[in-house]
């Protein structure tokens, strides 16, 4: 499966004045270069400011786009803006189906679907929203209501490559209340499961899924490292300079061509793109609280770690194997080192020249309390 490229999204909603938009866009055209072309990014403002938009950040990759667009193709409707009218204004991308969108002014499954048929035949591409209330989660109902408006949908895509889905916990929208990592994950590879049951596979390994739901700077990175989190669409942090640290913790490490692997006593807190080899002590145990993940005892002769995998990444790590680990990084938990082994690493079994011959046991540095400042 080829990774997919992070996006992030930054809904504006009503917000902002013409001083208030070129300050920020002055903020994120300084913070660009941190990223480049590594991670997507789309913002959306209020639709006077769209073209000042394009004008203060055409010198960055960030895009701009619509909040929302009409249902109908151009003619006699008052106030609406119409996919071609977009288009013509060279915007390229739109929300559809924002739970606001839906609560406060009915947008009905059916109206999305018809929105995202016109932006399908106009070639505007979309960010469609879907996710469930707190009472239809407190009734275990998140993934019915999540596949009803999807199913309402996918019919009309005949370009998937032009939509990213985004999940927004309604609960979590401006609360300040976040669904867990675990809980996030859960919902997105659900989403995965119900597109790939619909569109078939491919579709499903390629389309993003985004987490909205209040995105910050502090809670972003545990959400990014989830496997079916591509992103996010990001509501009240978007509009601070800070959104630049949320856009810059989606970068996937580099994949080196001629990876230098260093040994487990090397192994620095929060270091990203570890290259090591590491034989098998212990059997894959659960992690407590998170059904996707297995922790593995593993080292070499100057140390051992505890090495975090998916569960579906378990199989191979059997007692005596050497592991070829390339792309890892260093997560800290309550201030233990794990080494993590996250969507964007590599982890297989070794060929003889990288097979691990002894392993010093008594030193385990996962067993080393960190203070972070």
């Amino acid at each position: 499966i080829m990774p997919r490229k992070p996006f992030i999204g930054g809904n504006w909603k009503s917000n902002g004045t013409v001083e208030s938009t070129k300050t920020l866009c002055a903020a994120l055209s300084s913070g660009a270069a941190a990223y480049g072309n590594k991670v997507e990014v789309v913002v959306t403002p209020i639709l006077p400011q769209l073209n000042l938009t394009q004008k203060l950040l055409r010198k960055t990759a960030i895009k701009v786009g619509a909040q929302n667009v009409s249902a109908s193709k151009e003619g006699a409707f008052t106030g609406e803006v119409s996919a071609g009218q977009l288009k013509d204004a060279r915007v390229s991308w739109t929300l559809i189906g924002h739970s606001e969108r839906r609560t406060k002014y009915g947008e009905t499954d059916a109206i999305t679907a018809e929105k995202v048929e016109m932006c399908q035949a106009t070639g505007i591409s979309v960010i469609f929203c879907i996710g469930e209330s707190l009472e239809e989660r407190e009734a275990g109902k998140t993934d019915e209501v999540n596949k009803r408006q999807l199913t309402a949908v996918f019919d009309k895509i005949k370009d998937w490559k032009k939509i990213v889905i985004a999940y927004e916990p309604v609960w979590a929208i401006g609360t300040g209340k976040v669904a867990t990592p675990d809980m996030a994950q859960e919902s997105h590879a659900a989403i995965r499961k119900i597109v790939s049951e619909a569109a078939g596979e491919e579709v499903a390994n390629g389309v993003r899924i985004l987490y909205g739901g209040s995105v910050t700077p502090d809670n972003c990175k545990e959400l990014i490292a989830k496997a079916d989190i591509d992103g996010f669409l990001v509501g009240g942090a978007s509009l601070k300079p800070t959104f630049n640290d949320i856009i810059v913790a989606a970068v996937p490490p580099p994949v080196l061509k001629k990876p230098k692997f260093q040994k487990v006593d090397g192994l620095k807190p929060e270091a990203r793109g570890v290259n090591t080899f590491l034989k098998v002590l212990k059997e894959p145990s659960k992690v407590e609280a998170s059904e996707e993940l297995r922790e593995v005892l593993a080292g070499d002769d100057s140390g051992c770690v505890i090495l975090t995998v998916r569960a579906d990444k378990a199989d191979i790590c059997k007692v005596g194997t050497t592991l070829r680990v390339q792309n890892a990084h260093v997560a800290m938990i309550k201030g233990y080192m794990r080494l993590t082994v996250d969507k964007w690493a590599v982890i297989k079994a070794a060929d003889a020249e990288g097979e691990v011959k002894t392993v010093k046991e008594d030193k385990n540095i996962s067993s080393v309390q960190y203070t972070l400042e």
